[in-house]
Parts: structure tokens; C-alpha cells; sequence
């Protein structure tokens, strides 16, 4: 099964509104403008959608910088890619910013996802995360025991995968699963303990999703949310293959991203898709890549690939 489809034409930096785009950002005077106006457009609409952004980010900022030197491996140095500027911060992902603001983006991510609805933003969180757990659901065996959030940020994912799989557990009577977060970014990892308040993560780990020091073969479940979008091909590879040294054989591999294929992705309107690829360096590299094909080769079998809402598709397989 193909995880490929034609990229969105505002993506595609070789042909018609791509081209004009990506001329546009190449401009160094009109960098800076465009990553303000994305940076105030991303609050000013998730205020008014009832998500204290600012408010939240004082308060996530404040509690999170006494752990940030527990929340760090000392030595381990970021790859180049990840020094790229991101999501409208100069420093990518690798500030107290980004971190501090990590959660109310992710909320008003999935309040996008349903713009039509007057839904909460814990709401639409809980209908995306249920959406993607469905996908995955029946290839889970009751021996999950070990499990790995990759890429896992400040926790979103990981805790909603937590509270799953432990519900899950409780009604079959099994134990519970170990849970790991693991993320590149200190700071994320130091607010990810802070949200973590019911301690339903057992590790926040420091380290590179495609060199992660675990040992092979010693997961069951892994899973990998709204990461490779940030990636370069040459990245996702390697996180691919890292994730398939993980895994147990039988072990299951979640992925959750962008479809490619999404109808309000391929008619995002000019501004729009302006803002998004100033903010995402590598989304061209992402929509361009056969997920399917790159699956097969790093040693998956059995792919499902289903849109899980209007905007993202679960890629679920076994190893």
C-alpha cells in the first residue's frame, strides 16, 4: 500500500503558487514580517478560541525552568536539521518558547481540524486522540508492555497514549505498560514533567528520535505523532529504521501527520500556505515522500493508512 500522494501545489516549489511561495520567503527582508504575522495570527486565534495562550505560557515557562538541567543529557548534541527555524521561532524548537507554547498549539491544532464545530479545545483533543488510537486498536496484542512516544514534545501524545492504554489494561485486567517520552529539546522534556502531574509517564528521555540508546528489540509499541512533517527525508529514514531496530518482531508502529491527500491541505488559500511553509522548513521534503514505500524498506509489513479527520491520516503497521 502507498503512503504517497500528489503534493499540495503550494508545497511543491517546483511548479505555480509553490514557486511563488518559495520565492517569496527566500526574501531575507520579508522573513522576519511573515514569521510575526504567523506568530500573532497562531494567538490571536487561539485566544479568541478560549485557549489562554499567554497566560498558559507564563504560568508552563515558570514552573518548568528549575528542571531543566534534570530534563538534559549533558554532551548530546542536536543535528543541523533540528537547529532550522520553526513554527515562527528563530531558535526552532530549542527555546524556552517554543516549549512553554508547545500545548496551547497543540490544542488549537485540533480545534483547526473542525472549524465549523463550537467544540471545546479539550473536546476536539479527546475526538483526535480517540480518532487515532481506533486505527491502531487491533493490532495491539495484551502483551504491550513497553511503549515509546517518539518525538514526544511536552507530553501531549504520550499522556493521551498513558491514558488509553492504561484504561485499556484496567478493563482486560492486564498490567499496565511502561510509557517513555523521548524528545530532542530540554526544555520541552522540563515542561512535559511539569503537565505530567499523575506521573503516567515512568521516563522523560533526552535524546534523537533516530539515535536513541535503547536497546534493540526491547519495545512493543511505538509511536510517532505529527513529527516527520519536521523532518527531512534523509531523517525520517533513519527515525524509521531506528524504530524498526526497537521494536519486538510483531511490535506495532504508529504514525500520525499530515495526509497528503486531505482536500483542505491541497485548497489551503495563498496567505495561508504562505505562513504555514514560512514555519515549516521541511514540509516540501514530507508531502514528497512515499511514507508506504520508506515503511517497507526500513522492514514493516502490514500497513494501514487511513485518514483519521479532515486534515491528518494514521499510518499503523507491524515490524
Amino acid at each position: 500500500m502507498s503512503g504517497s500522494a500528489p503534493a499540495p501545489q503550494w508545497a511543491d516549489s517546483s511548479r505555480g503558487l509553490g514557486r511563488w511561495i518559495e520565492r517569496l520567503i527566500g526574501i531575507r527582508l520579508l522573513r522576519r514580517p511573515l514569521f510575526f504575522q504567523a506568530r500573532q495570527l497562531i494567538i490571536r486565534t487561539a485566544e479568541r478560541n478560549g485557549i489562554p495562550w499567554r497566560k498558559r505560557r507564563s504560568e508552563l515557562w515558570e514552573a518548568a525552568a528549575p528542571l531543566l538541567a534534570e530534563s538534559r543529557t549533558e554532551g548530546l548534541v542536536p543535528p543541523a536539521y533540528y537547529q532550522a527555524r520553526f513554527h515562527a521561532y528563530e531558535q526552532g524548537n530549542l527555546c524556552w518558547q517554543a516549549a512553554a507554547e508547545a500545548e496551547q498549539a497543540t490544542d488549537a491544532m485540533a480545534l483547526r481540524i473542525w472549524p465549523k464545530e463550537a467544540l471545546e479545545p479539550l473536546q476536539a483533543q479527546t475526538r483526535l486522540r480517540d480518532a487515532i488510537h481506533a486505527v491502531v486498536e487491533t493490532l495491539l496484542s495484551d502483551s504491550t508492555r513497553e511503549v515509546l512516544d517518539l518525538g514526544c514534545s511536552v507530553g501531549v501524545s504520550t499522556q493521551a497514549l498513558a491514558r488509553w492504554l492504561n484504561a485499556r489494561a484496567d478493563q482486560r485486567g492486564l498490567n499496565r505498560p511502561r510509557l517513555i517520552g523521548l524528545d530532542l529539546s530540554p526544555e520541552m522534556l522540563a515542561v512535559a514533567r511539569v503537565r505530567d502531574r499523575d506521573s503516567l509517564i515512568s521516563e522523560w528521555r533526552h535524546a534523537a528520535a533516530e539515535h536513541t540508546a535503547l536497546a534493540s528489540e526491547s519495545i512493543d509499541f511505538i509511536s510517532l505523532q505529527f513529527v516527520c512533517h519536521e523532518l527531512p527525508q534523509s531523517a525520517t529514514r533513519e527515525v524509521l529504521q531506528e524504530a524498526a531496530r526497537l521494536l519486538k518482531p510483531g511490535g506495532v508502529l504508529l504514525m500520525v501527520d499530515q495526509d497528503p491527500a486531505s482536500s483542505v491541505l491541497q485548497r489551503l488559500p495563498a496567505a495561508v500556505a504562505t505562513l504555514l511553509k514560512s514555519t515549516e522548513p521541511y514540509i516540501e521534503d514530507y508531502f514528497g515522500l512515499d511514507m508506504g514505500a520508506a515503511l517497507l524498506q526500513a522492514g514493516f509489513r502490514d500497513l494501514r493508512i487511513e485518514a483519521c479527520d479532515p486534515r491528518h491520516r494514521v499510518i499503523a503497521c507491524l515490524r
